[in-house]
This record gives C-alpha cells, sequence and structure tokens, in this order.
C-alpha cells in the first residue's frame, strides 16, 4: 500500500507504548526519520494514485467517491497517529519531527478530492 510503511510503523509504536516498550520504540527513530522523508516527498503523489487506482477499480461514480473518501480519511487518521506518537518520550526530542508535514496541509489536500455533488 502507498502508505503501508505509517500505518505499520503506527500500529508497532502503539503496541510498544501500551506494552511500555520505550527502548525499542528508542531503536525505531532511522525507521521514523525514512518514513517522514518519504511521506513529505510522496504524500500528494500518492494521493493522486490512490484516487486514480480507485476510479479505475469501481466504475460506479458514487461507490468509486465513497471508497476513496473512506481510503482518504484512513489516511487522516493514521497520519494523526503518527504525529501524535511523535511527540511522546522517547520520539519528542527527534529532529526528524521538524520534517513532519503538517497535518492540516494533508486534510487540504484530501478534501480537494471531495465532490460537492454526492
Amino acid at each position: 500500500p502507498y502508505f503501508g510503511g505509517m500505518i505499520s510503523f503506527v500500529k508497532d509504536a502503539e503496541l510498544m507504548l501500551e506494552n511500555n516498550e520505550i527502548d525499542k520504540l528508542r531503536g525505531e527513530e532511522r525507521r521514523v526519520e525514512k518514513l517522514v522523508r518519504s511521506f513529505a516527498t510522496n504524500w500528494k503523489k500518492s494521493i493522486e494514485l490512490i484516487n486514480g487506482d480507485v476510479m479505475k477499480s469501481f466504475t460506479n461514480f458514487k461507490n468509486g467517491t465513497s471508497i476513496l473518501q473512506a481510503s482518504l480519511t484512513q489516511l487522516i487518521q493514521y497520519y494523526h497517529r503518527f504525529n501524535k506518537i511523535l511527540t511522546q518520550s522517547p520520539c519528542k526530542s527527534w529532529a526528524i519531527r521538524n520534517e513532519l508535514v503538517n497535518i492540516h496541509h494533508v486534510m487540504v489536500e484530501v478534501k480537494k478530492h471531495k465532490p460537492s455533488f454526492v
């Protein structure tokens, strides 16, 4: 999936935090650096590709639009969770946090794919 690395990290990191495995999470800094930089570089293009894939796969416009919106909602939710993880110890001291794409920019882009007439 387009954002599979981030989704996988969120699931892993939430489990580490839940189990108080702070040292294990501390060892994920390089992984997070790659995820943040990859997201910053590719997120807009990935949203466009998801849009194209869904619209090709679901020829019924209303169904395709509903599926696209559900997918993009999931993206926003996971990106929010990703950001939240990075505000917690030990992640909150990582310099890579300064390179995060502002979630509001992501939300604005997602809104561009929401039809006003459905």
